[in-house]
């Protein structure tokens, strides 16, 4: 604070005789009585204001000053702000925001932008200088937040109003609750805090005390999926994919099921959780939807809900095993072009399957019957198969690819689900 020169004086002397006593409080600032505009300027003028802001309160003894500080945002916002004052007999303010304290009293000192017109004011209290304080009360004494949720904000008065405002704050806990110069309480995890204000001269106290609770996981974005060619069914050495997202960090899971079965495994990216299950024997085939149940339990030790249903109405159903069909391809023996082929040349589809076929269901090579079928065992659990079509003139040249259908039967009397297209794009053409 800064001493002013005898003009100030001689203000303060002219004033003192409508001044005789306190000024009361004012409850709410009164037509502004003082205007200068202040330049805040900035990189860039293609920013609109959005807010102005300065502190809510400041104390003065007579005689001192105090500059506001004001900020705008957008920080690359260009605007001018005007200062003005409701009573400049108790306090004046100039084009830079310099607050002096003229006599003892309130005024309320305003600055606004020209740009979307915002506003911000700060209550000022003008005290003697030696104003003796009794007392620090609070706004409020409890407070409840949530972790890693909403601040909460406390505001200190100093009684009498014309003592010195102005007040310390500090937290028993700060890893619990953090507050600063201005009363903001941010809750960080759950559990108890007293926040303390304190006045300038350190005699008197008021405190609040701080209830941080934390909140349970919330789960949401759940789908389910198979590894399967038709990924709403899975059958024996299928994996089931679950996903979800939490709101909390997940620690541990609890009543957590795949078809009545814990997750093979369980990994996430950032708050996108993976779980998956695979399908063996112990999967029933019951012709429904398999049955899941996500319960997780956060840091704070805190469960989630039960969720039993996909968000967006995805499912997989367990179905019985049939013979996987890979490595599908189709060439003639025609000579140099074995992707084409006329009356005489044969058409040999080959593809692979993980069991034995015993039967050869609606399997077609440009719609008719194979003239051969080979299977061989490669004695490694999979199995080679080879169907031969012998071009004909019933063969008709469309000079387009010849179709094929794969469709086999397994030892167990499950047929495949058809297979129309080669896995490495190969076709034979008949001219």
């Amino acid at each position: 604070m800064k001493q002013k020169t005898k003009a100030l004086c001689s203000t303060v002397c002219l004033v003192s005789f409508f001044l005789s006593s306190s000024l009361p409080a004012l409850s709410s600032p009164p037509s502004i009585t003082q205007k200068h505009t202040q330049s805040i300027s900035s990189s860039s003028a293609t920013h609109k204001v959005s807010a102005v802001i300065i502190k809510k309160r400041m104390t003065l003894t007579v005689g001192h000053s105090e500059t506001l500080a004001v900020k705008i945002a957008p920080a690359k916002a260009d605007n001018n702000v005007t200062w003005a004052s409701t009573n400049t007999a108790v306090a004046t303010v100039d084009s830079n925001g310099e607050v002096v304290g003229v006599s003892t009293g309130t005024a309320y000192v305003t600055v606004t932008t020209a740009d979307g017109s915002k506003a911000a004011t700060c209550t000022v209290t003008v005290g003697g200088a030696n104003v003796a304080l009794t007392g620090v009360t609070l706004n409020q004494y409890t407070l409840k937040l949530i972790a890693g949720g909403a601040t909460g904000t406390l505001t200190a008065t100093v009684v009498p109003l014309t003592s010195n405002q102005n007040v310390t704050w500090t937290s028993s806990d700060p890893n619990v609750a953090t507050v600063d110069a201005n009363g903001v309480v941010t809750p960080v995890v759950a559990g108890t805090a007293k926040i303390t204000a304190t006045t300038a001269d350190g005699s008197k106290t008021a405190t609040c005390t701080v209830n941080v609770v934390a909140v349970a996981p919330v789960i949401s974005n759940v789908t389910i999926s198979s590894n399967n060619a038709d990924n709403t069914k899975a059958m024996n050495g299928d994996t089931i994919i679950l996903t979800f997202t939490s709101s909390e960090p997940v620690t541990k899971l609890s009543n957590f099921k795949i078809n009545g079965s814990n997750p093979n495994t369980f990994t996430n990216i950032g708050n996108a959780y993976t779980a998956t299950h695979l399908v063996d024997s112990g999967d029933i085939i019951t012709g429904l939807p398999a049955t899941f149940q996500i319960n997780v339990k956060d840091a704070a030790g805190l469960y989630s809900q039960t969720v039993e249903t996909t968000s967006d109405g995805s499912a997989v159903t367990i179905i019985a095993e049939y013979a996987r069909i890979s490595k599908v391809m189709i060439s003639s023996n025609n000579t140099p072009d074995p992707t084409k082929a006329t009356i005489g040349d044969t058409i040999t589809l080959k593809f692979t399957t993980d069991e034995a076929v015993t039967k050869l269901s609606n399997f077609k090579i440009n719609s008719s019957n194979p003239d051969s079928f080979v299977e061989v065992n490669n004695n490694d659990g999979t199995y080679t198969n080879t169907a031969i079509h012998l071009v004909d003139s019933g063969d008709p040249v469309t000079n387009t690819p010849a179709t094929f259908q794969i469709n086999v039967d397994n030892t167990a009397g499950i047929y495949s689900p058809t297979v129309e297209t080669t896995s490495d794009g190969s076709t034979v053409t008949i001219q």
